[in-house]
């Protein structure tokens, strides 16, 4: 028997507080947590895809498991790009972060497309390895000053 009006419409209201809730904490998250995240996941997406490229090169893995690998990494550092340049920021250390933190993971992106399309047989796998090294460098730095920024709000 189909719901009522009147019994949809108390279920939407009981609802709502729930709803506002969630869009409240949704939104009070600081930049530095965000950021934090971000970089903790293009460093995993990174790593990732620089083992797969490896394995790869020494002909110890497939290539539709590289394939798949690559593709996730690329999918998470997409994300954490998205995720950082959606965050606002109230200091000049924290937009100036968000901006070498959004190039950090722009590296990523770029050495894992590199492996991608040469897997795709467009260019060399090789080639993907310094990019991915870039971005893992620059990644790690992020990481360090963050890390630093955190210990000095303490």
């Amino acid at each position: 028997m189909p719901e009522s009006r009147r019994g949809r419409s108390k279920r939407a209201q009981a609802l709502a507080p729930l709803l506002a809730l969630t869009i409240v904490l949704s939104g009070c998250s600081s930049p530095a947590s965000t950021f934090d995240q971000a970089i903790g996941q293009g460093v995993a997406a990174v790593e990732t895809a620089r083992i797969a490229v490896d394995q790869q090169l020494d002909d110890r893995i497939f290539p539709t498991t590289t394939i798949t690998a690559l593709g996730d990494a690329r999918r998470e550092l997409v994300d954490a790009s998205t995720s950082v340049s959606e965050t606002d920021t109230s200091t000049e250390s924290d937009a100036a972060l968000r901006t070498d933190l959004l190039e950090a993971l722009a590296l990523g992106v770029t050495g894992v497309n590199r492996a991608r399309d040469a897997m795709g047989g467009t260019g060399s796998l090789e080639d993907a390895v310094p990019a991915l090294e870039r971005a893992s460098d620059a990644l790690e730095a992020l990481e360090e000053r963050a890390t630093e920024a955190e210990g000095a709000r303490r």
